[in-house]
């Protein structure tokens, strides 16, 4: 609209007005305006700027929101064009007023600046899509924690590794463990410098590390990561950006400004938002590259990070456009926000996006700052009070304070898996239940670390519940400081007689070690100088209670193995079971064999698929032999295992051997390997043992196999002998499965093992630190 020029008319004193001046965008400004005395009249307003005139507007665009207002169907509207130099001055007082009067408009004069008129801009653009989505990302940044400043790092993690003495650089213990857990010693040797940060490259997103967890690494490590050299045009290649450029395929050479841009944005993505690499792994040049203008907007608030974040999120991306002046105020918050949940408000939270954000603006009477501002405009509930510097403050580290560790304090910290899917996370269940039970206070800390967690307050003792091997990243994952200052206590299982390396650094952070028989006490105690002692768990009552299925008559005498295909099938060795029923029942249909296989597709080497393929190719051969891979409860798979005339478990080794003892407290004879855990509570009188011998483990029959590992190979023939004695000697069978059943039910029973938590944990608590 042009402005028209001013005409110096008496204004009517008995006329009265309506209207408002709503926003000053960065080229506008718009409001509208109603003769009340008059409602057909059309309005004019003059626009003053620092006091001076600057011309004459008709109020004739049309408003929306006012076609309900009488006479003029919504053509009420101005729309003032703002010379593009006029906000370039730190401030000035935009007035509005009512033609040839003094008289202002409601909501002028206004002060204003580039700040505020960034911020009005967006505003007068609001959609839905965009309110919903500036709304999540305040909720979001309010109400989680994603990775916290000042988080405790424990020294164990980044102190030298054992077997990497002669390397360039310090391979932290956390590092080593990473390399032996991801399988990578074929790969990668870490003894050069070039070499650690390739493994970092290309392994670093499979170290399991939760959003708000920094992967620790030892100060040399990043700083080599970070240093790095200028080429011939002057551009700055650090390390870290260089291994990754070969990961990425690109090939060194030369740049353009946006292709090296481009290449940085995605470095930062992957190591932020895929590897969890501390930031002091990006080096300072990078940094300042990244926060330069773009070159997109006309204020230069969007930086390069800025608008390579944008490009690499598709929500942001389809909801705003670069170039649209009203998005750009929700992108840089949008962000920002992100920023400060992840920490990295510090590298990329630049000084133009800071002062927009706390720049002070006028509204209703009240002084706030931007995006307080912001958010009142938005109608959020206790919006005049919002800051930056609050926003941050919520995303630092909470303290966690430990109880002293006296008998007064009698309670534990559980921490594990606590979905019931997996024998780990069913000990962990009854480890809750039999705590409570003893009368001890049990708190369950999860692995998100939410705002109300400030100055959280555990028991001195810390009951881990997490897989040997996985365990560092799990605690990492759950915040170091609950675990510094408790007496750490992990309760772990392993299979074979030797530990594979990638366990040594979970018994390192250790104070104590529960174990669940004495097998894998002796694996542990090899690598483990602390106190391990074997505490069993219960078995869930619902084995008591489980109905048995009527069971048709003339149906065939039952044999029964049930395993998880994810625990391997060369361990659980299910190739044996149906060889030995092969073997003793070469012919007949008044038998059969039931293996039930939860995850019978899934196979974790070549000799572990080969193990599977040979089991598929008997089963193909025998219609007797007959697999059910379909999921079951907890309950409907104990009704079956009810239904069955006897358990078979040809293990190569156990840990514990659940199915065992839950078929024992069934009353069902069992055959089993005579090795490893099961051995503690079975014997010649309890059960049907199966004689072997014991063999080194192959390099890829097993997880993290250490060179001279051993497990147990059962003889087939015994198998099939003791098969066909269960089934032609029922009074033997039912005399042995008599004396089992005795043997668990007392052994492993809710009063025997409540007194066995209570005394260890008691002791601890009466010990001195």
């Amino acid at each position: 609209m042009n402005a028209i020029s001013q005409i110096r008319a008496p204004a009517n004193a008995a006329a009265t007005y309506q209207g408002r001046l709503e926003f000053i965008t960065l080229n506008k400004v718009y409001g509208w305006l109603l003769n009340q005395s008059n409602p057909a009249q059309e309005c004019l307003v003059d626009l003053y700027v620092d006091g001076r005139f600057l011309g004459t507007h008709a109020c004739n665009e049309h408003h929306e929101a006012l076609k309900e207002l009488p006479e003029r169907n919504g053509f009420l509207g101005f729309s003032i064009p703002l010379p593009a130099a006029l906000l370039s001055a730190e401030s000035c007082t935009m007035d509005v007023r009512i033609h040839g009067t003094a008289t202002s408009i409601p909501g002028s004069p206004i002060v204003t600046d580039v700040n505020r008129t960034v911020i009005d801009t967006a505003l007068s653009g609001m959609t839905a899509e965009r309110h919903a989505m500036c709304v999540k990302a305040l909720s979001e940044t309010m109400n989680h924690t994603r990775r916290c400043r000042g988080r405790k790092m424990d020294p164990r993690l980044t102190q030298p590794a054992e077997g990497f003495e002669g390397a360039e650089l310090t391979i932290g213990a956390f590092l080593a463990h990473q390399l032996y857990r991801l399988r990578e010693t074929q790969n990668f040797h870490l003894h050069s410098a070039a070499d650690v940060a390739h493994f970092l490259v290309s392994c670093a997103e499979r170290f399991d590390l939760a959003e708000h967890a920094w992967c620790p690494l030892p100060a040399d490590v990043t700083a080599y990561l970070a240093a790095g050299e200028e080429d011939a045009s002057g551009v700055f290649h650090s390390r870290l950006l260089s291994a990754y450029r070969l990961k990425s395929g690109e090939t060194a050479g030369k740049e353009t400004a946006g292709k090296e841009t481009d290449l940085l944005c995605d470095l930062t993505h992957w190591m932020f938002g895929k590897a969890r690499l501390p930031k002091d792994a990006l080096a300072a040049r990078h940094v300042e590259d990244l926060n330069a203008p773009a070159g997109i907007d006309e204020p230069g608030l969007i930086s390069r990070f800025y608008a390579g974040m944008h490009a690499r999120d598709p929500a942001l991306a389809s909801a705003l456009d670069l170039r649209d002046e009203r998005a750009l105020f929700p992108l840089l918050l949008a962000i920002s926000l992100w920023l400060i949940r992840w920490n990295l408000d510090d590298l990329f939270l630049s000084e133009p996006v800071r002062a927009l954000l706390n720049a002070p603006v006028r509204h209703d009477g009240k002084v706030m700052n931007g995006l307080a501002y912001f958010y009142t405009r938005l109608g959020v509930p206790g919006a005049e009070t919002l800051s930056l510097s609050a926003l941050c403050q919520r995303q630092r580290a909470h303290l966690v304070r430990h109880l002293p560790r006296t008998a007064r304090a009698k309670g534990v910290n559980l921490f594990g898996y606590f979905d019931g899917s997996t024998g780990i996370s069913r000990n962990a269940l009854f480890s809750r239940d039999i705590l409570q039970d003893a009368g001890y206070g049990v708190t369950m800390p999860m692995m998100s670390l939410p705002g109300h967690h400030a100055g959280e307050e555990l028991y001195p003792i810390n009951l881990i519940h997490f897989g040997l091997i996985g365990a560092p990243g799990n605690m990492i994952n759950h915040g170091l400081e609950r675990f510094t200052g408790a007496y750490n206590i992990g309760f772990f299982l392993w299979e074979t007689s030797a530990l594979p390396r990638s366990a040594h650094l979970t018994l390192g952070l250790m104070d104590e070690v529960w174990t669940m028989s004495s097998f894998c006490a002796e694996a542990l105690g090899r690598h483990f100088a602390g106190p391990i002692h074997v505490v069993p768990n219960c078995v869930d009552e619902r084995v008591l209670k489980a109905a048995e299925r009527v069971r048709p008559a003339g149906e065939p005498f039952t044999f029964y193995f049930c395993f998880d295909a994810r625990s391997w099938y060369t361990r659980k060795n299910p190739v044996a079971v149906a060889r030995a029923f092969r073997k003793a029942f070469p012919a007949g249909n008044g038998v059969r064999l039931v293996l039930r296989i939860r995850y019978r597709q899934t196979s974790r080497s070549i000799s572990d698929l080969a193990h599977k393929l040979a089991l598929d190719r008997i089963v193909a051969h025998d219609p007797r032999i007959i697999v059910h891979d379909r999921e079951l409860s907890y309950a409907a798979s104990l009704a079956e295992m009810r239904s069955c005339d006897c358990y078979v478990s040809l293990h190569r080794a156990e840990g514990f051997g659940y199915t065992m003892v839950e078929a024992m407290m069934m009353g069902k004879p069992v055959i089993a390997s005579r090795y490893s855990a099961n051995l503690d509570y079975m014997t010649d009188e309890t059960a049907f043992l199966v004689d072997g011998r014991e063999q080194h483990v192959g390099h890829d029959e097993y997880l993290d196999v250490t060179p001279g590992s051993r497990w147990f190979d059962p003889d087939v023939k015994a198998a099939a002998a003791a098969m066909r004695q269960v089934r032609d000697n029922p009074e033997e069978a039912a005399r042995r499965a008599a004396a089992g059943t005795a043997l668990v039910r007392s052994r492993f029973s809710r009063p025997a093992l409540q007194a066995l938590y209570a005394k260890r944990m008691d002791a601890v608590l009466n010990s001195a630190y």
